[in-house]
């Protein structure tokens, strides 16, 4: 049962196996607080996934049949680390929140019998902590994106001034394929930011450290791509392997590939298709995929990649301006802010 409220990041979840203490809970705390409530650990992980959107607290009652609470609020922490997690327990069985405690599976315990006074006071400061970590989360995954904008330009200019030296040939195709990525880059920006961000994520030494490394690892490729070419059936299937061990995609028609899992994230196959544009990543997913744009550019070829809700195709000429104003374009088009 759930009761409505105008603030969404205020919603808890209680979870006890007492039926009295659920409505009892609902009646004293409903006003303030979207509840949501669950009689068993199973049943308010589904609530959790389900709702989770809407959800900043969750309270557990300790001893339940099948799954402890201080297990089910382990399952919170690891699938939504975020949200704030609280457990109950009885004087005689102390030990066991303690525990919970110390492994870091809550962020305070309250024992029963609970006064509505105390434990509303608890759970206003864990709703307030669960708004500080959002803030802070959404803060970083801005800056997170802003970096990664950062870093995609040095990789593409970085790109255009490494094929200065190619013959013409080469180059033109070269930025073809690299139109063609760029043009392909996802509409939702939220792919750009990363959720496993850290303080060290943004040193500058690390930065260019991590960069020069990854421009290192890609040079001998780019090297191969230059001098032998594959043909696009080739490129595709190495393509089509690595893609559909990773992430489950399978053949859809020639160049084409279909999620098995269609409602599932696509964050992180934009970020594996894309590495090598947005710096630090050049993972095998990321060569595959240009190393098949550049086949397909290498053979003059019409035929557009798709993957997913991706579409990349190759236009019939380029220019390094032209990929510049690409790159210029698609920034614009995206709003960081709203990630």
């Amino acid at each position: 049962m759930t009761t409505n409220d105008s603030n969404p990041r205020c919603g808890i979840l209680y979870i006890d196996d007492e039926e009295k203490a659920l409505k009892y809970f609902r009646m004293a705390f409903s006003e303030k607080f979207e509840i949501f409530t669950a009689s068993s650990g199973r049943e308010g992980l589904e609530v959790l996934k389900r709702e989770s959107a809407r959800i900043g607290v969750v309270i557990s009652d300790q001893r339940m049949p099948e799954m402890l609470g201080a297990e089910v609020l382990g399952i919170v922490r690891d699938q939504y680390p975020s949200i704030v997690r609280i457990i109950t327990t009885a004087y005689s069985d102390l030990e066991s929140a303690i525990q919970a405690v110390n492994k870091g599976y809550i962020y305070q315990y309250v024992v029963k019998p609970w006064e509505i006074r105390d434990l509303g006071m608890v759970l206003q400061r864990a709703a307030d902590y669960f708004q500080v970590l959002t803030e802070r989360n959404e803060l970083l995954a801005l800056k997170m994106a802003t970096l990664q904008r950062i870093l995609c330009s040095d990789r593409v200019k970085w790109l255009l001034l490494s094929s200065q030296s190619w013959e013409p040939a080469a180059r033109a195709i070269l930025q073809r394929a690299l139109l063609a990525a760029i043009q392909a880059l996802p509409a939702n920006p939220s792919f750009l930011a990363s959720p496993a961000a850290t303080a060290r994520s943004f040193e500058i030494g690390s930065l260019i450290r991590s960069e020069f490394a990854s421009a290192a690892n890609l040079s001998p490729a780019l090297e191969t791509l230059r001098n032998t070419p594959p043909t696009p059936s080739a490129a595709w299937q190495a393509l089509l392997v690595d893609l559909s061990e990773k992430h489950g995609l399978t053949p859809a028609g020639e160049f084409s590939l279909v999620s098995s899992t269609p409602s599932s994230p696509n964050a992180v196959l934009h970020r594996d298709l894309f590495g090598l544009l947005l710096g630090g990543n050049t993972e095998t997913s990321s060569l595959r995929f240009f190393e098949c744009l550049y086949a397909l550019a290498a053979a003059n070829t019409a035929a557009s990649v798709t993957i997913g809700d991706i579409s990349a195709e190759v236009p019939a000429t380029a220019s390094e301006d032209a990929v510049i104003d690409a790159l210029a374009g698609k920034f614009s088009s995206w709003d960081i802010a709203r990630l």
